[in-house]
């Protein structure tokens, strides 16, 4: 079979950092089967799989593979099973590898996170496996977030009127539109229940919106300068949303 582990939806412009703003990071592990080229089996991961993930097979039918929130995990190529898993301590980006020592055989890969923060937890451990290992795994490092996060800091609606200010980077800023944080704040927290105001300020030249499109919470519709939306949160979550006529500017509210 050919083994391929990669995005469900690739980059869309290089300063989003890998997804949109929001996206869920998923992944998916595709068994194609040569001799029909149909898909023999496949499984979605919560995170991609194709910064620097490779698949390593053996001749005994097990497949390897390294996951970003540090588990290194086998399947039984023909179906997928799991077979087994093992906590390495931190993010898993690089091929494992096979060898043998004396007729004894050792798989081994290297654990070390990513740059980015939030893409897998870092580390610097090499690990070899082999048939009656005796080494503990590695304590559960904190896994990485599941989308695309924003990685502005987090205010407090109570500071901000409990109001979203689209098109601007600060509540004094001149108008954006190519800025990707043009929302201000664009991490709003506040708690269940609290009604947030979006406003296109009328200092705007051009029209906005808030669309959280990913999650389907609220939609303002195109607002014109000096116009306003009202949304009561009553579910606790994290909601992305995006200015609809300049879609790369992203916000969020975190609802607690």
């Amino acid at each position: 079979m050919y083994f391929g582990a990669g995005l469900i939806n690739a980059a869309w412009r290089s300063d989003a950092k890998y997804r949109p703003i929001g996206e869920y990071k998923a992944g998916r592990i595709i068994a194609m089967d040569p001799t029909t080229n149909r898909i023999a089996w496949q499984k979605t991961t919560q995170w991609a799989l194709a910064a620097g993930n490779g698949v390593l097979t053996t001749a005994g039918g097990v497949m390897f593979i390294g996951q970003p929130d540090g588990y290194l995990v086998a399947y039984d190529v023909n179906n997928g099973r799991q077979l087994w898993r093992f906590q390495t301590g931190a993010g898993v980006h690089t091929a494992p590898i096979t060898y043998s020592i004396n007729g004894e055989q050792y798989v081994a890969v290297f654990a070390g996170g990513n740059s980015v923060p939030y893409v897998s937890p870092p580390g610097d451990n090499l690990w070899a496996f082999k048939l009656g290992g005796k080494v503990p795994p590695a304590a559960t490092p904190a896994p990485p977030t599941t989308r695309q996060p924003i990685t502005a800091a987090a205010v407090n609606g109570s500071t901000v009127s409990n109001t979203v200010l689209l098109g601007l980077t600060t509540a004094t800023s001149a108008e954006s539109t190519t800025s990707q944080n043009a929302m201000f704040p664009q991490n709003l927290v506040v708690p269940v229940g609290t009604i947030v105001t979006f406003v296109n300020p009328a200092t705007n030249a051009s029209n906005h919106c808030a669309d959280s499109f990913f999650d389907h919470e609220f939609d303002s519709g195109v607002l014109k300068p000096g116009q306003k939306f009202s949304h009561a949160f009553n579910t606790a979550g994290e909601f992305f949303y995006n200015d609809c006529v300049w879609p790369h500017i992203t916000g969020k509210v975190v609802v607690q």
